[in-house]
């Protein structure tokens, strides 16, 4: 027998097709024409792959790197721009604060000369009231004096005329003068 047919001849292999067991033992050997073809083939499906899947892959990382950057160069100034917002809000609420307390001296300062004013007002007034109770006092206190002193002389003046309707002698007339000068005191 010819060794094609001891080949064909030979035990099956289980798991593998007999359409694959039965093809002829040349099919597997190299050849150079193999070896070209294989190697042409393989760069057809590389540039083909180069081309159609890797450079859209590559264009799409790249697309999506830059996105990326822009969102953390966003976040950055975002965070930048928050930092920035709340120093000046902390600054705004140290100034408000300051300017607070400014007003509050200022009014204190106010309130204090308002009260320094009124005081001032209120002794000057309570001092032009004494004033004008001394000179109604000193008014009413020379009004009774000479109402007093009117009083006196009219009662002298009535004493004397009595006095004088009346004989007395002169020792009565002086006797009765002390005792007028003694109920008529100035």
């Amino acid at each position: 027998m010819s060794e094609q047919a001891q080949a064909h001849t030979a035990e099956p292999v289980p798991g593998i097709p007999g359409a694959l067991q039965n093809m002829p033992s040349g099919v597997m050997d190299m050849s150079g024409q193999m070896v070209v073809l294989t190697w042409v083939a393989f760069a057809i499906a590389a540039a083909a792959l180069h081309r159609l899947l890797w450079k859209p892959i590559l264009k799409a990382v790249g697309e999506r790197e830059r996105t990326v950057a822009d969102a953390l160069e966003g976040a950055a100034q975002a965070r930048q721009e928050v930092a920035e917002v709340e120093a000046r809000g902390q600054a705004l609420v140290q100034q408000a604060e300051e300017d607070a307390r400014a007003v509050a001296a200022r009014a204190m300062r106010d309130a204090e000369a308002i009260h320094a004013k009124a005081d001032a007002e209120a002794r000057a007034d309570a001092a032009a009231r004494m004033e004008e109770a001394r000179r109604i006092i000193e008014g009413e206190h020379r009004k009774a004096f000479e109402t007093l002193r009117l009083d006196a002389a009219d009662r002298l003046t009535d004493a004397l005329e009595r006095m004088l309707r009346q004989n007395l002698t002169e020792e009565q007339k002086q006797a009765y003068q002390a005792d007028l000068m003694k109920e008529v005191k100035l």
